[in-house]
């Protein structure tokens, strides 16, 4: 099949061409089909814009001549936008072919969720998501891996985490961030005559911002997966109508609320963690 086929839709099963596929295109306007497809029909899909000229440049009539992919609005899903850079360093960047190929990908993994199922939880950020979870996954044979940089993972903890809908996380990260504070608040003399514990107490702050800008999405992306397949079950009937994919991005859609009360939780934490010594 020719690489500009790949991504592209038959007109009669409306599914997206993949590796492999056997397609042939009408001599008319060459629109290209699933061989068994025009073959069934016995005719163009779209022998009925013939007559206005119709001629395949890559997408059908009423589609967009071009993909544009959702770009978050707001300062979480802007950075993880950007963080792209660091696949793309690694030659990873698809074209938007191949983009809306894994996007529309349906066939499940070993986990038994699809890149669709995945890619429309994920809903906002949907090109670093695609790149993350094709990395993680191995995609195109590809090795597996657990690491893709995501900067808003680290440095935005929790409130990253609570955005994602990670509540668990979030509150982990919450008892993980304020656990050094508390134990200095607890024993500030002895911590005042051992500065060597502020300095370690530090460094693991910085570790564990790096640990999640760069294993911040394998985490996102195992909480994908229990989530999508919870919501399976409730659709095990219809998984592929749309009322599946509306229940995942519903379920998936970040919340905003979610980081501001997370955030509200962890300031307040630390501003009772600062009083404990005049309590004492």
């Amino acid at each position: 099949m020719r690489t500009e086929f790949y991504g592209k839709r038959c007109p009669v099963c409306r599914n997206i061409f993949r590796e492999g596929d056997n397609v042939v295109v009408c001599p008319v306007c060459g629109t290209p089909h699933h061989r068994e497809c025009y073959a069934k029909e016995n005719k163009c899909g779209v022998e009925e814009y013939h007559a206005s000229g119709f001629v395949w440049k890559g997408y059908l009539p009423g589609e967009e001549p071009e993909i544009t992919v959702e770009k978050e609005n707001n300062a979480f899903g802007s950075a993880e936008t950007e963080n792209t850079n660091a696949a793309q360093q690694d030659g990873n960047i698809p074209s938007y072919a191949d983009f809306l190929k894994r996007y529309e990908d349906r066939s499940p993994g070993e986990d038994g969720v699809s890149m669709k199922e995945l890619t429309v939880f994920a809903s906002r950020s949907l090109f670093h998501y695609v790149q993350a979870f094709s990395a993680i996954r191995g995609f195109g044979g590809g090795k597996k891996r657990k690491t893709f940089f995501n900067i808003c993972s680290g440095l935005l903890a929790p409130m990253h985490q609570f955005y994602r809908k990670m509540d668990l996380l979030g509150i982990i990260m919450i008892v993980v961030m304020l656990l050094p504070s508390l134990l200095i608040a607890l024993n500030e003399n002895y911590f005042m005559n051992n500065m060597s514990f502020y300095y370690f107490f530090n460094f693991l702050s910085i570790a564990e911002q790096i640990l999640l800008c760069l294993f911040g999405d394998y985490l996102y992306y195992r909480h994908a997966v229990r989530k999508i397949r919870s919501i399976r079950e409730k659709y095990k009937d219809n998984a592929n109508s749309d009322e599946y994919y509306a229940a995942l991005e519903l379920a998936g859609r970040p919340s905003l609320p979610r980081a501001i009360i997370g955030t509200l939780v962890f300031v307040l934490c630390s501003s009772l963690i600062l009083v404990i010594p005049g309590v004492q």
